[in-house]
């Protein structure tokens, strides 16, 4: 799952806290504890000791049978190779994804201009891993210029790619192919920026839709190369949290455009984004006629074994593909239930 991407900065210690006491449909599938843009440069030191510490107290903590800490699948945002924050957020999210009980499995890395970027970072993380020198692990990974393909090196964390500059969304099937990628997140406001749009371009509310024409080919490109190679993709934030109406048609839209989540800015946005971007209660039922309908096809022509590959449900023809989408989609309802269960 992957509905609401919340993201906490790790500076502000209430906030962690406040995620101890979200459940049910406020309660978010995927924690990005924020070092970059959520923390001012001389609070970076402060916001990584914070998380350490607020995650080696969940840590110490995994006999408590109400504990939460692995409801949720938390990631780390880390500052860019570019930054002086580099080095020491990497050695810490190497450390804190070793803790096993606090469910901590990713890294996302900012501004990601090309799938060399993602290789460079990769072999840094490795070095990490495998200690083989201090100076091959404490040494920051220049971008690469080069053109040229080079051998693909797999980080032993996972990676989420924020797609938010051109260059990155130009190279986004490259990126989304890589094997550390995990998935992309799309920044729609630093790449509004990059793109010179106007506010009202980037991410508007008119004549009640939404419209974001500016972004439509930058949103789509990210899409497809996601699906291209099997990897999650997760929508940009809506910045004003207190237009619930407009946050709502902006997520049916990412729905809409195949969106698996949503970035958000607030925890009054969590709610509403497990809701509209779960399976509604006509598309499960849907889903089920369309598995039964096939099932019952396939049975009644099974001895006869004259099955063309094709049903009809309601006039309207059932083909494998569809299938697919429907076992996917219960799956997914399924997943949902029992998380806000838990």
């Amino acid at each position: 799952l992957s509905r609401p991407f919340f993201p906490p900065p790790a500076i502000n210690t209430r906030a962690l806290e406040k995620l101890e006491t979200l459940s049910g449909s406020m309660k978010p599938d995927a924690v990005v504890f924020d070092l970059e843009d959520g923390v001012g440069p001389d609070r970076k030191k402060e916001a990584r000791e914070n998380l350490v510490q607020f995650l080696q107290e969940k840590e110490s903590d995994t006999t408590d049978a109400s504990s939460s800490s692995d409801d949720y699948f938390g990631i780390v945002r880390i500052n860019g190779v570019d930054t002086p924050w580099f080095e020491e957020d990497a050695a810490m999210a190497m450390e804190i994804s070793m803790m096993e009980a606090t469910n901590v499995k990713g890294v996302v890395l900012p501004k990601i201009d090309s799938s060399e970027d993602v290789n460079a970072i990769s072999q840094h993380f490795l070095n990490l891993s495998n200690d083989t020198s201090n100076s091959l692990a404490s040494s920051p990974p220049a971008r690469c210029n080069d053109e040229h393909n080079q051998s693909q090196v797999t980080s032993p964390v996972p990676f989420w790619a924020m797609m938010e500059t051109p260059h990155g969304i130009l190279s986004s099937s490259e990126i989304a192919a890589h094997p550390s990628i995990q998935g992309l997140i799309l920044g729609t406001n630093d790449l509004g920026k990059e793109l010179r749009l106007r506010p009202s371009v980037a991410s508007s509310v008119s004549n009640n839709s939404i419209i974001r024409e500016g972004l439509y080919t930058s949103i789509q490109t990210t899409v497809l190369a996601a699906r291209a190679h099997g990897k999650l993709v997760i929508d940009g934030v809506y910045n004003n949290f207190r237009d619930e109406e407009g946050f709502q048609r902006e997520c049916i839209q990412g729905k809409e455009w195949g969106m698996d989540g949503k970035t958000l800015i607030h925890p009054s946005q969590v709610s509403a984004t497990n809701q509209i971007l779960a399976p509604s209660a006509e598309e499960v039922e849907y889903a089920r006629r369309v598995v039964a309908c096939w099932e019952e096809e396939s049975a009644a022509v099974e001895k006869s074994g004259n099955f063309t590959g094709v049903a009809v449900l309601d006039g309207m023809m059932i083909e494998q593909l569809h299938v697919d989408s429907a076992r996917r989609l219960l799956e997914q309802a399924e997943s949902i239930e029992w998380m806000e269960k838990s």
